[in-house]
């Protein structure tokens, strides 16, 4: 009998069984499964609560006045940016790493300057929480094929300008369902998010009319934690 009568396809029986072992056992399977469904069913929550909590609407219709955190959205925001920096550093990337340990200083501080009563305005935890944001949303810009540098400066750093960044944002926020986009879902929060865009430029840009405040601050904090678990799937998906 010749060794092809003995194999599969023409393939030796050391081939087929190194093949075979290679191959991922059932309940490596139904791990990976459970863990692709907890991360949507994290994303699918996050996204609930931030469409629920967030109260924004454009910086020139804007009366802080007009809105009041609740104790339960303010909680619910730290919640997901804590659990968003867990997952960053859970990746062993150093610069997410990096990003991470920002994310907690800001975090800490703008905990801190709300709860000041001789603080008018979270001045550093903002700047550090949107600062974290955009290098999460720059991350995924370079992580990303389709989305070409603006140019690059003379450090040979590739620059990604604020239009950009939104539509890279939108697009990963779009592929992780953040904004339900079946069915017509999720025009509120889509709006929300502009919202929320519009804010986050004046104060990056040093507007002077620039707004300050506890409610500016809680949505910094569900932005930032959604995108930090968007991040977190991404990363995942390029490192499988």
């Amino acid at each position: 009998m010749s060794d092809s009568d003995d194999s599969l396809f023409g393939l030796s029986q050391d081939t087929l069984r190194a093949a075979t072992e290679a191959l991922p056992s059932q309940e490596e399977m139904e791990e990976l499964v459970e863990a692709v469904r907890q991360g949507q069913e994290r994303l699918e929550r996050s996204r609930q609560h931030a469409e629920e909590y967030i109260n924004l609407g454009p910086p020139w219709d804007y009366d802080p006045a007009d809105y009041s955190p609740s104790e339960e959205a303010s909680f619910t925001a730290m919640k997901w940016t804590y659990e968003g920096r867990e997952y960053l550093e859970s990746t062993g990337d150093p610069n997410l790493n990096t990003l991470a340990e920002r994310i907690e200083e800001g975090s800490t501080s703008l905990a801190e300057e709300l709860d000041d009563s001789e603080t008018e305005y979270p001045y550093k935890g903002l700047h550090l929480l949107l600062s974290s944001l955009d290098g999460l949303i720059t991350w995924l810009c370079e992580n990303d094929p389709d989305i070409d540098p603006n140019f690059y400066n003379d450090g040979g750093n590739p620059v990604y300008f604020g239009g950009r960044k939104k539509c890279a944002l939108e697009k990963w926020y779009d592929e992780h369902a953040i904004f339900g986009v079946e069915d017509d879902e999720g025009e509120s929060f889509k709006q929300q998010w502009d919202d929320f865009w519009n804010h986050r430029h004046r104060i990056m840009h040093g507007s002077p009319n620039a707004y300050y405040d506890e409610n500016v601050g809680i949505a910094t904090l569900f932005f930032v934690g959604l995108t930090a678990h968007v991040v977190k799937e991404r990363y995942d998906q390029l490192n499988q």
